[in-house]
Formats: C-alpha cells, structure tokens, sequence
C-alpha cells in the first residue's frame, strides 16, 4: 500500500503543479510551465529506466511511465485548450530539444566521471547517468508522435462535442494516446524480458488509473476555475497538422 499511497500523491502533486503553473500563464507566460516540463524530462528518463514497484501484489508499474510521462501529455492538451498553436507547438519542440539535451549532457558527464579518479560515489553516479539510450531514442520519438495522435483526437473530438463533454474530450484522447504508447514502447524495449507482457499490461492499467485522476483533476479545474477560450481556434481539422511544421 505505500507505493500505491505514494503513486496517488506523486499523481496529484503532479496535478496540481500543472494546474498552478498553468494558471499563472496570464501573468508570468509559458516560460515556467515549459521550464517545469522540461526538466522533468531527466526524471522521466531515469524512472523509467531503473525504478519499478509492485502494485495490487501483480502489476508492476514506473513512477516515470505512469504519472510523469501521463502529465507531459496532459500539460501538452491543457496548453492546446487554452493557447494558441504556436504556443503549443513551441512547447512541444522544446520537449523534444530537452530530452535530447538531457541525453547529451549524460553521456559528456559519464565520460567526465570516466576520466579520473577524483570523483565522489562514482558507481552510483554512474548508475544514474548510464541508463540505454535505446530507451531515450525511442520515448522521444514516441513523444512526437503521441502529441500528433494526441491533438488530433482531441480537436475530432472538439469539433464533433464542441462546448459539451469536456471531462471525455480530456479523458478519451490521452487514454487512447496512453494505450497506444504502452503497446509501442515496451514491445520496442522490453520485449526480450520474461516478463513482458506482465510489463506492458501493467502500464496499461497505471496509466488509465493517472489518466484519469488527471483528467478529474484538469475537468475541474477547467470548469471551475480557469475555464479559458483558445486563441487562435483552427478552422479546419486539417489545420492542427499545422503545429508540427513551421510555416
């Protein structure tokens, strides 16, 4: 029960960062939001690389994959509701670059600690910093293409529901955008482990859990406090495509 008590807790502090942040866009911008993004992006990696807990004595899930990972896409579709596409699109890129970046200063820094013997606790930074690029590569990539799935499915469902059905307009997109990356990245990643199918059925199951309590969270918060109308509304469901190129 403590791991699920402290997945709960990381989930809504999660939650509630994305929000506060979020609805300090009026008076401080998108740079703190993007700032906060970003740098989770090296806890993401690392999380999901090395720590696992068992849940409900059978599933087996990672803090990084089920809440941080599951709060980047919510972040991405709450900036997309509320901000114009450029600003979303600029959000989006600069999560790729920071992963990218993350990656880069992980191998210079493991090299650094290669190099000599001056440094402290050397096996455990080393731990730290060599996680499998594999792993980076393809939850960038993911990363990518999920926003793409991501918008899109929410402006389909944006066009079809307008104003009606915000809590499903939230949920349906990134619960479908969930199970398509749980499939993808642990089939890419995992798939010579014994426990394979256990790994990906389990982060199924804990990113539906997030998924929701997530978009419990951004319902309310959009209805209640800081309902807001986007700028910059597409005409056409062709136009979203727009935000991933720059023209």
């Amino acid at each position: 029960m403590d791991a699920l008590l402290y997945l709960l807790l990381e989930t809504f502090l999660m939650a509630f960062m994305v929000i506060i942040f979020h609805s300090a866009i009026r008076n401080f911008g998108l740079g703190p939001l993007f700032i906060l993004m970003g740098s989770l992006q090296f806890f993401l990696i690392i999380l999901t690389s090395n720590v696992y807990n068992i849940y409900f004595d059978k599933f087996i899930f990672s803090p990084g994959a089920i809440v941080l990972f599951t709060s980047t896409l919510f972040c991405i579709l709450l900036v997309f509701h509320t901000e114009s596409i450029k600003k979303v699109r600029s959000m989006i890129y600069g999560l790729l670059f920071a992963n990218v970046a993350v990656t880069l200063l992980s191998y210079i820094s493991l090299q650094q600690i290669y190099i000599d013997n001056q440094s402290k606790n050397i096996e455990f930074i080393k731990n730290v910093f060599n996680y499998d690029v594999n792993i980076f590569l393809v939850g960038t990539l993911l990363l990518y293409l999920d926003s793409i799935i991501l918008i899109i499915l929410y402006e389909v469902m944006n066009y079809k529901f307008k104003t009606k059905y915000l809590f499903f307009k939230i949920f349906i997109p990134v619960s479908v955008v969930c199970l398509f990356d749980s499939v993808v990245f642990y089939s890419l990643n995992y798939y010579a482990e014994d426990n394979f199918v256990d790994l990906i059925i389990s982060n199924i199951i804990g990113k539906q859990i997030t998924v929701f309590f997530f978009s419990l969270a951004i319902y309310i918060y959009l209805t209640l406090i800081g309902k807001q109308a986007r700028s910059g509304n597409p005409k056409k469901i062709k136009d979203v495509l727009k935000i991933f190129n720059f023209k």
